[in-house]
């Protein structure tokens, strides 16, 4: 599992129990800190026709401009 840290918030990739073993795990942490409400936004996206990382979509826009 991977993760990159950007301006609009964090992209995690990896498999999809992982991923969102992951995400309920970050929330039980916060939960644990104090904080009473946790609220996460997630955009989830999936492919099976090619292996493809956020990095390569970046560095395929990068070799267009």
């Amino acid at each position: 599992m991977t993760s990159t840290l950007h301006s609009a918030g964090t992209t995690i990739e990896g498999p999809w129990d992982e991923v969102m073993a992951l995400i309920g795990e970050l929330h039980e942490y916060a939960h644990s800190l104090g904080y009473l409400r946790v609220h996460t936004d997630i955009r989830v996206g999936s492919r099976i026709d090619k292996e493809q990382t956020a990095k390569d979509k970046i560095d395929a826009v990068l070799r267009k401009l």
